[in-house]
């Protein structure tokens, strides 16, 4: 088994006397969440540094991994290979979806049952069918497994029993079964994952549910998940140590932070805002005009008729509960209690 636990980066792209940890007090983390703006090298360090085979300047570029208990600090550019078997290392990118090894792994679990343990087919496929319905509970995924045909393709069934192949799968209905069904196989484990961007084409709820649904999956096939991503989401449900932040600072140097607030359990919005450093959560020009009504409710000129025309047409625009009109409306209240008592004192 080969856990990553520390690489350092002399000068790659980007990349210049960077080091970034994958542990927590000297153990791997059996998951790690790489998060950061556009153009900070995630996938650069997923796919070139670790998965790949680069070729950095300098000569102190290493890695460091943990192998059956052992560590070991390679050189780069690394032969893993020397070290381990790179059966072990696997890279899922964002832009492919590896259909066919879904196809092959459901296949040869089919063919186990049957032929290795007596099952009839009926059975391997109520089989394969019990083992999506448990690992992706929460999902509320709309199709089942049939069953494979003639020609060892794969065939699945909508809400409406209409039965239809792999490639007619909704993006993220592909996305999520070659993704993640292919690691509860014995061929995964013991192994490291390294994923790109894997809330590609899910929906906001999936992405949620991604992060226990890979927890339980390293628990079971001790496997170490190492996922790059933008999406709020996922990071949300990830612990504070678990949490890799790549920045850059005032001479462009890219750093990497750990999380010092943990952002497990938070709300889109504080992720976007403490997190990932969004300048907007909404539309710029709604929050320039918020921003706008909360000056003037700070300047006590909540009853301008300006305030009151903007403060009207977000009403309209955002609908009257909207949170932060709520807010307003609380504030200008506590305002106007506090004036009155003001004036009878």
């Amino acid at each position: 088994m080969m856990k990553i636990k520390h690489i350092h980066i002399d000068t790659y792209k980007i990349f210049n006397d960077f080091d970034i940890d994958f542990c927590e007090n000297s153990t791997p983390l059996d998951l790690v969440v790489i998060t950061g703006v556009n153009g900070c090298g995630k996938t650069t360090l997923l796919k070139d540094i670790i998965y790949g085979s680069l070729n950095p300047a300098g000569e102190n570029s290493s890695i460091t991994i943990d192998k059956d208990g052992i560590q070991h600090t390679i050189k780069l550019p690394h032969r893993l290979y020397k070290v381990i078997d790179y059966s072990q290392l696997h890279y899922f990118s964002a832009s492919e979806t590896k259909l066919d090894l879904l196809e092959s792994v459901i296949i040869k679990y089919v063919d186990k049952m049957v032929y290795e343990n007596g099952k009839t087919s009926y059975d391997a496929y109520a089989e394969i069918q019990k083992l999506l319905d448990d690992i992706f509970m929460g999902f509320n995924l709309q199709i089942r497994f049939h069953g494979i045909d003639r020609d060892k393709k794969l065939i699945f069934v909508n809400t409406d029993d209409q039965q239809f192949g792999i490639k007619s799968l909704s993006g993220g209905e592909k996305q999520i079964l070659a993704k993640v069904f292919t690691l509860f196989t014995d061929e995964m484990k013991n192994s490291t994952v390294l994923m790109d961007e894997p809330e590609e084409s899910l929906h906001p709820s999936w992405q949620s549910c991604l992060v226990p649904v890979l927890r339980r999956c390293s628990k079971e096939n001790n496997i170490q998940f190492i996922l790059a991503t933008h999406s709020p989401q996922i990071i949300a449900s990830a612990r504070k140590e678990e949490i890799r932040l790549l920045t850059r600072d005032e001479n462009n140097k890219l750093n990497v932070f750990s999380c010092e607030q943990g952002a497990y359990g938070w709300t889109v919005d504080r992720v976007l805002r403490e997190i990932q450093k969004a300048q907007y959560i909404r539309v710029p020009e709604v929050e320039e005009k918020l921003e706008f009504l909360n000056n003037m409710i700070e300047a006590n000129q909540y009853e301008s008729s300006s305030f009151k025309t903007i403060f009207s047409e977000m009403e309209t625009l955002l609908g009257y509960s909207d949170q932060d009109l709520v807010l307003m409306r609380m504030e200008i209240m506590r305002k106007k209690k506090k004036h009155e008592k003001n004036n009878k004192a």
